[in-house]
């Protein structure tokens, strides 16, 4: 297990310590700090962190709620593997959910064109980091939904999206290479300044089908 997770940090405030403690846990997960099917040793990670057993176990319970984690009697939690056919599960409902918000943030104001624009730029200098370039690609796609109105939909997304994340992480570090979508998005915003709705949509879709396709065999 990488120390990474580890490294010195300031001391976690009581009231958020169960959300503090997921987020780190799920940022190992996403990373692979913590591999798909890995065994979770609650005693190590809670000395580790520097926390009690409780809220621990609370975040990786929640963990497995949302379908990062797997609880087995008499056995713990085990990080889920990285499996193919979740990921051709994931992407198309990612597609259309990203759709219905983009739906409900139509039309695009001319300023959040702009940082979309200029998101895109700073997505196209992360040429040599596979962790910059999917937190950059990610801050594009926050900006493309952040007209949306429907929390519960953008929660969904951003769910799904950490589900991918780990996909798309996994694949770059053994590819070696960090694959980016700036002419995707280009695409994207072109369709956004001419105001088709319709073609932005379908373009959309094909920037995640093209994710998916780098992760098959």
């Amino acid at each position: 297990m990488s120390r990474a997770l580890y490294a010195v940090r300031p001391p976690i405030e009581r009231a958020p310590l169960r959300r503090e403690v997921r987020r780190l846990l799920l940022e190992a997960i996403v990373r692979g700090d913590l591999a798909p099917s890995e065994g979770i040793n609650e005693a190590d990670l809670s000395a580790r962190l520097g926390v009690s057993r409780t809220p621990l176990r609370e975040a990786l319970l929640a963990l497995t709620q949302e379908g990062f984690l797997t609880a087995t009697p008499g056995r713990g939690f085990t990080v889920r593997p990285l499996r193919l056919e979740d990921a051709e599960a994931l992407y198309p409902i990612l597609w259309t959910l990203e759709g219905l918000a983009v739906r409900a943030s139509w039309p695009f104001p001319p300023e959040r064109l702009r940082e979309l624009e200029q998101a895109n730029r700073r997505l196209e200098t992360a040429r040599d980091d596979a962790a910059i370039a999917l937190a950059r690609d990610r801050e594009w796609h926050s900006i493309l939904l952040a007209g949306c109105p429907n929390p519960m939909l953008l929660t969904m997304i951003e769910n799904l999206k950490d589900h991918a994340a780990r996909f798309e992480d996994a694949y770059m570090r053994h590819a070696g290479q960090v694959i980016t979508s700036v002419s995707q998005h280009r695409a994207i915003q072109s369709a956004i300044r001419r105001r088709e709705l319709d073609a932005a949509l379908a373009l959309l879709e094909t920037n995640w089908r093209v994710s998916l396709d780098f992760l098959g065999p």
